[in-house]
This record gives structure tokens, C-alpha cells and sequence, in this order.
């Protein structure tokens, strides 16, 4: 079982996000036997999940973090292909 040990603003308040890029915070788990990893997930996930501080995270945390990546990745790609057209039009 993985414990949520802390939250914090992965940020740290001086990047900029791109346009719909989500809010990210750090996220410190830590287990019973006392193995600690920290990853980056949305903030509106944990907010929909509502987990906080003090809370058992769910049984598959690997899964959700690869989907995290999966979802991170698909919104660079859209990102600069929005960039691409974008630039396509001014030419």
C-alpha cells in the first residue's frame, strides 16, 4: 500500500505552461516498508480522484502514471501541430 506522503506545485511557480497544458504537482508516495518515488500527475486528476495528503493512492499507480505520459505526449504532438497550421496561415 502507497501512502501519499506530499503535494507540491511541480511548477514551482517560474515555467510557463503551454496553452492547455495542465496545472502538474509533484507527488511523494511512500509505502509501508518506507520506499519513497515521487512523479508528476495533474492536479485536476487529484482533484477529481480527491486525494490529498494522508491518502491511500490507488492500487495501480503505474498504469495511471503511464496514461499521465501517454496524455502529456498527445498534448505536445497537438500542440506544435497547432503551432504548424498556425504558421501555415500567416505564410
Amino acid at each position: 500500500m502507497w501512502m501519499i506522503r506530499d503535494i507540491e506545485e511541480a511548477d514551482f511557480g517560474c515555467e510557463e505552461r503551454m496553452p492547455g497544458e495542465p496545472l502538474m504537482v509533484l507527488v511523494t508516495l511512500e509505502s509501508e516498508d518506507r520506499q519513497v518515488i515521487q512523479f508528476e500527475v495533474a492536479d485536476s486528476w487529484l482533484l477529481m480522484q480527491g486525494l490529498e495528503e494522508g491518502d491511500e493512492w490507488p492500487d495501480d499507480f503505474e498504469a495511471q502514471m503511464e496514461n499521465e505520459k501517454s496524455r502529456s505526449k498527445q498534448a505536445q504532438w497537438m500542440e506544435g501541430y497547432l503551432q504548424a497550421v498556425e504558421a501555415y496561415r500567416v505564410e
